[in-house]
Order: C-alpha cells, then sequence, then structure tokens
C-alpha cells in the first residue's frame, strides 16, 4: 500500500480497518484489466497477413497409394514427306511453343515449281480480267469500221458488175469478165457478213461460257499452287502443342522417309499421375474428386489435382485399376518441376468416413521436416483490425476436399490459421488482420 493510505488506515476505527485493505488489494489485483479493456496500439513490426478458421467436416479419409508421375499429352512427331533433313534447331530438353519449327527438309525444287505455278496463275487471272471486263470502245469502234469499209467496197462491186453486164450484152465484154465480176461481188458480200457478224460479238462482249472456262483455268491453277505450298508446308516439320523436348530421333544431313520420326515432345504445363487403385475401392472414387499429392522431387509445395479418369479394366495379375490424377505443374526457371517418371504418393479419400479437422490448403508450411501450420493467438483489436501472435503447431496430414486439407495434430476446430504471408513468418510473431477468410 501506498504511504497516504496508511496513514487514513490508522485514523479509522479498527472495525473498518479492513474494508480499506480489501479495497487497496483489489486495486493492485485488477489494475492491469484497465489496460485489457482499453485499444492497444499495432506493434510495429507486426505482419499483415490473411487469416481462416479451422473446421470439421464429414469425408472419407484419405489412404496413400504410390503413382507414377506422366506428360498430360506426349506426341511422337514425324515427317509427312520423303526429304533431306537440312536444319534440326532444336536440343534435348529445349521448351518448345506451338508451332515452334523442330525440323526443315530440302526444299530448293518446290520453290522453283511455285514460282512458275504462280507465274501461270497471274497469266490466267489477266485473261480472265480481261473477258469479264469486255470489250473496249475502241475495239467496237475498229469492228465498226472495218464492216463500213466493206459496205463501201460491195457498192463499187455492185456497180461494177452493172457496167459489164452492160458491156457484155454489146459484145464489148467477155463471158469471163463477167463471171469475175459476179464472182467478186459474192465474195465481198461473204466478207461483209462476217465483219458484221464480228462487230455484234464485239458489241456484245465474250460469251458467258468462254469466261467461266478461263475462271475454271484460273481454279485449277490456283490449285497447283496450293498444293505446292502444301508440299513446301509439310517440309517444315512443327511442334503440335506447347511443351519440351523429350528425344531426337534424327540429325541434320539424315535421309527421312514419309512417316519417319524426328522428335518426342511432350506437354508438362499440366501432368498425370496414374495410381493402382485395388478392386475394394474403386466404387467410393468419383471423377473430379480432390486428391493430395506428395513428391519427393518437390516436397516444398503442396500438390492437389482431381480425378480426371478411372479406366474400367483392372490389370489382370494385380486386380487394381489405372486412375488417373490431373493437376498443374509448376514451371521454374523455364522447366516443370515435374517431370515423366516421377514417383508419386496420392492420398485418394476412399476410407471410412467421419468427421475430421481441415484447414486451407495454403494454410499448409511445408520444407520444415513435417508440415506445420501457423495458430493465431492473444487475439485483440486495435485500429479496426486484429492482432495476435502466432505459434507454428506440427500437422499430419490426409485427404483433401474442395481446396482443404484433413489434419491431425494440436489444432481445434474455431481457432485461427494463417493462410497467406505465413511463408514468411517466425515462432512469437506479431500479426494482423481484417476478418478471417471462408475456408
Amino acid at each position: 500500500m501506498r504511504r497516504r493510505d496508511v496513514d487514513q488506515a490508522m485514523t479509522l476505527p479498527c472495525y473498518l480497518r479492513p474494508l480499506l485493505w480489501l479495497s487497496s488489494v483489489a486495486a493492485v489485483l485488477f489494475a492491469p484489466l484497465e489496460h485489457v479493456c482499453l485499444a492497444q496500439p499495432v506493434p510495429a513490426d507486426a505482419v499483415p497477413v490473411v487469416v481462416s478458421d479451422v473446421t470439421r467436416m464429414e469425408l472419407s479419409r484419405g489412404q496413400s497409394f504410390v503413382g507414377t508421375v506422366y506428360p498430360f499429352r506426349e506426341s511422337d512427331v514425324g515427317s509427312a514427306v520423303d526429304g533431306r533433313l537440312v536444319s534440326l534447331p532444336i536440343e534435348d530438353g529445349q521448351q518448345l511453343q506451338r508451332g515452334d519449327t523442330l525440323a526443315e527438309l530440302l526444299r530448293g525444287l518446290l520453290e522453283i515449281e511455285r514460282a512458275g505455278a504462280l507465274a501461270e496463275l497471274d497469266q490466267r487471272r489477266q485473261e480472265l480480267a480481261e473477258l469479264e471486263a469486255g470489250s473496249r470502245p475502241e475495239e467496237v469502234e475498229q469492228a465498226t469500221a472495218e464492216a463500213e469499209a466493206l459496205q463501201a467496197t460491195l457498192v463499187y462491186a455492185e456497180s461494177r458488175l452493172n457496167r459489164l453486164e452492160k458491156l457484155f450484152e454489146r459484145g464489148t465484154a467477155t463471158t469471163d469478165e463477167l463471171q469475175d465480176g459476179q464472182t467478186e461481188l459474192r465474195r465481198i458480200k461473204a466478207q461483209l457478213r462476217a465483219k458484221q457478224a464480228a462487230q455484234t460479238m464485239v458489241e456484245a462482249g465474250p460469251r458467258k461460257e468462254t469466261i467461266a472456262q478461263a475462271a475454271a483455268a484460273v481454279a485449277v491453277q490456283d490449285a497447283v499452287v496450293q498444293r505446292i505450298d502444301d508440299q513446301l508446308t509439310k517440309h517444315t516439320i512443327r511442334a503440335p502443342f506447347d511443351g519440351w523436348v523429350v528425344e531426337r530421333y534424327t540429325e541434320e544431313g539424315e535421309w527421312v522417309t514419309r512417316g519417319g520420326l524426328v522428335a518426342r515432345v511432350a506437354e508438362l504445363d499440366r501432368v498425370k499421375v496414374v495410381v493402382q487403385l485395388p478392386e475394394l475401392y474403386v466404387a467410393s472414387l468419383r471423377p473430379g474428386t480432390d486428391v493430395r499429392l506428395e513428391f519427393d522431387a518437390a516436397p516444398l509445395q503442396p500438390w492437389i489435382g482431381k480425378v480426371e479418369q478411372i479406366v474400367p479394366q483392372a490389370d489382370l495379375r494385380s486386380r487394381s485399376f489405372p486412375v488417373q490424377v490431373v493437376l498443374e505443374n509448376r514451371i521454374v526457371d523455364d522447366q516443370p518441376t515435374l517431370r515423366g517418371g516421377m514417383l508419386a504418393r496420392a492420398w485418394l479419400p476412399v476410407g471410412a468416413r467421419g468427421e475430421v479437422t481441415v484447414v486451407p490448403k495454403d494454410a499448409l508450411v511445408l520444407g520444415t521436416g513435417m508440415p506445420l501450420v501457423y495458430v493465431v493467438d492473444a487475439i485483440g483489436s486495435a485500429n479496426g483490425a486484429s492482432t495476435g501472435t502466432v505459434r507454428p503447431v506440427p500437422v499430419t496430414l490426409g485427404a483433401t476436399v474442395a481446396g482443404s486439407v484433413e489434419v491431425s495434430g494440436a489444432v481445434e476446430p474455431g481457432q485461427l490459421v494463417v493462410t497467406r504471408g505465413n511463408e514468411r513468418l517466425k515462432p512469437g510473431a506479431a500479426v494482423k488482420f481484417s476478418g478471417t477468410q471462408a475456408p
């Protein structure tokens, strides 16, 4: 007690002094609660995080099965034509985009044929354009003038024949001269009819049948060019999809036959994990089920895939069914983290159903020997935000469902675990957060 309180107690009657002592003790005991009820400032070193609740869920317990990693797609790319390989710009392990060149075959003769075919196509197109344009005014005028010239010649031939007939009647012209005049007149009339017909044709323009024939000739020649282009395209062998070169089958300078293999390309942006599932558990598994996977080659990251297919034909020796689990790979420095042939352990939810404790998969911190989560303790509030301290809790992992992972250990439903920002936390670190993320 303070000195002033002691002096005051000595002046009180004896029966009231115990009351003063009790009030002093209570003041000492409950003095810290004043500070608890008041808002505390946020620690300067508090780490901003996102938290979520630990919950209970009913699901089938997970069991571990061994599987193997396979590329999502794999293609042995071959040549569609015969030819000599002049370029092979790829190496084993090289990353490719769809359409990238894998190899090129010799194509000099095809280039020459294409140039000639293009020239022929241009000529036929010009002929078609000339026909479609119709007769030019100059051509019509020329045909008209020629017809008029023959008309004038016809008039002259008729008058000359009339004179010959009169002379023949007088006996001053011979029979041969008269027949020559008649023949000349008939010849000029025939020429005039031909010129008049030609004039009519020029004025009417080309026949539609002629235009159609020219258009067909253009189409035929265009098909010739397309055939050569198709051959040229086949002389360049390209990647069928995004992926990596797994193996090369040939080298520059070698002769490649039609159907001969050039390289193997594997898509690894996604991978398949094939697990052999005993027939006892097949009926309890469905496509689309979440599956947690573990890889010895990548133990520091949580991996969750989905059951894509359950092959309905068992291996007759083991009575197990292949289950294909598909998951997204992680590409680091242009290289896939998961590669074909790696060992995997898949936790399939095929055990007995029951209530289990689950946390969001983002709450898991791996790479410390045993998986752990950071639980938030000593929760308070300050300046509109929640604060607390964290402690690591080791957990054992089980099956996966809807983005959450079954855990067992010293975690209880209702506790808060850090789901974002946990990679930089240390035991006892101060954290701040606003609300909780839905599990």
